[in-house]
């Protein structure tokens, strides 16, 4: 692995830009949403580029960070044509069209730096989100303007969320046509989960790496370490293995089973001995008073003062010295 999920595992930043770094993940990302599953962005034609920008407020020097992205390149050459970038979001939020033009912004303004001739950017807004997206993808829609005079309001520039895409939105028959890499069956998750349903994987082939990327996103995103005994018993496998979701995690769900069954059975027979030590000792207890009382002239409280019978013990003796008929106060 070019990247180790042990070593970004607990960080939901990185954790996310691993799995998505993968230009082959990234291109199915992208011929998902919008090519509707054409394979029209190859892999090779994706290269890195910087994700941090950085911006001056206040006298100091702030950056900035995108989740991931991309160059798309073309020719042997690797013209570039586009940079794209993608945004995760598990919750709405109000200001992400103001978010996006400061990234795409940012992007120009670094172009800018660097050469007179710009290429385009864009960028993708994921939302994995159970809950509707009540916001508008507008700047303006979430900009107060009823104060400004009506001839100053249509001077105001705006800036849209064109390329805004709700995991919940998909399918079932869709997921399956659009995306062929991990992706699906982290989109197939959060499908599933946001409809209150248990998960259940498709079986769809996939390296141990990107199970590894997938179930490390999967905890990222839903704000849960669930996976993360099975991400540890993955780390001990060949990385380059094909297997499915549908193998890994029956037999992981079996292992925290009999896990629990072990604990379970530990606890009822620490449970039994303890009760059965409390009868013996009881038992023991209530034979030496009946011996005493028998044998000797004393009552049955100093015969538990003998003994050293606690006093809240002592109406459990008497009664049970009446049950066994063998001694009458």
């Amino acid at each position: 692995m070019s990247k180790s999920t042990l070593t970004v595992r607990g960080s939901k930043d990185i954790v996310q830009k691993v799995m998505l770094d993968k230009n082959e993940i990234f291109a199915d990302v992208l011929n998902g949403f919008i090519f509707k599953g054409q394979q029209v962005i190859k892999p090779n034609m994706l290269t890195d580029t910087n994700t941090t920008s950085y911006y001056k407020a206040n006298g100091e020097i702030h950056g900035q960070d995108r989740d991931v992205a991309k160059l798309l390149t073309i020719g042997d050459k690797k013209i570039v044509i586009l940079l794209v970038g993608i945004e995760n979001q598990t919750r709405p939020d109000k200001h992400m069209p103001a978010r996006v033009m400061n990234y795409d912004a940012a992007a120009y303004r670094y172009q800018l730096t660097k050469s007179k001739t710009l290429y385009p950017v864009l960028t993708l807004v994921v939302y994995y989100g159970k809950e509707a997206w009540n916001y508008s993808r507008n700047l303006l829609g979430n900009i107060e303007l009823q104060k400004l005079p009506k001839e100053m309001r249509q001077l105001i520039s705006d800036y849209e969320i064109k390329a805004f895409y709700r995991i919940s939105d998909l399918s079932a028959p869709e997921l399956d046509q659009r995306f062929k890499s991990a992706f699906f069956c982290l989109a197939e998750y959060f499908i599933q989960t946001n409809a209150g349903e248990e998960y259940h994987p498709s079986a769809k082939k996939l390296s141990v790496e990107d199970i590894m990327l997938l179930l490390d996103m999967m905890n990222s995103l839903s704000g849960t370490h669930a996976y993360d005994e099975l991400i540890k018993e993955l780390e001990e496998k060949d990385k380059n293995e094909v297997t499915t979701m549908t193998e890994v995690l029956p037999q992981f769900i079996q292992v925290k089973i009999d896990r629990a069954k072990k604990e379970n059975t530990e606890e009822v027979t620490k449970k039994v001995t303890k009760e059965v030590t409390r009868k013996t000792t009881e038992n023991v207890t209530k034979d030496h008073l009946l011996n005493i009382l028998n044998t000797t002239s004393l009552t049955p409280d100093e015969a538990m003062d003998l003994l050293g019978i606690p006093a809240a013990d002592r109406p459990k003796y008497k009664e049970m010295l009446k049950k066994t008929g063998d001694y009458h106060d």
